[in-house]
């Protein structure tokens, strides 16, 4: 059994635009619309960092790494303590600092809440599946 590692190749947007809009009968314009704001919404979702995760169907969750976070919190509280001592002339940029640092916080805050519950479940089935074990000692004897 062969593997035609040619036929896995990827297409671009450029040759699958066409095809689709052939395939539901739709101008290529109104396809091509839909998919660049379908995956311009994904970008946002990504960078904003409302969220920790991100869900994207037929390709799965993308995540914020926890340890990426800690990095750039501790750079940008090194930036923001940096522009304190330039005055006015950097407070928009200090602004900016202040707000993304913000957002990676809340992103750790939620990091740690779904560890938290991830760690929950997993102590909880642990203590089912050892509740059923002995539940299945006693039926044997």
């Amino acid at each position: 059994m062969t593997i035609n590692f040619y036929a896995l190749k990827p297409k671009k947007a450029k040759e699958l635009i066409p095809a689709v809009a052939a395939e539901v009968q739709l101008p290529e314009q109104l396809v091509k619309d839909i998919v660049y704001t379908y995956w311009q919404e994904i970008r946002k979702s990504l960078s904003a960092l409302k969220h920790n995760r991100v869900h994207i169907t037929n390709l799965g969750d993308f995540s914020i790494m926890h340890w990426k976070i800690d990095d750039k919190i501790k750079m940008l509280e090194q930036f923001e303590e940096n522009n304190k001592l330039k005055g006015m002339q950097q407070m928009t940029a200090r602004f900016k600092t202040v707000e993304l640092m913000y957002s990676l916080k809340e992103i750790k805050r939620q990091v740690e809440e779904e560890q938290q519950r991830k760690e929950f479940i997993k102590t909880h089935k642990k203590l089912a599946n050892e509740s059923k074990g002995e539940h299945n000692q006693n039926m044997e004897s």
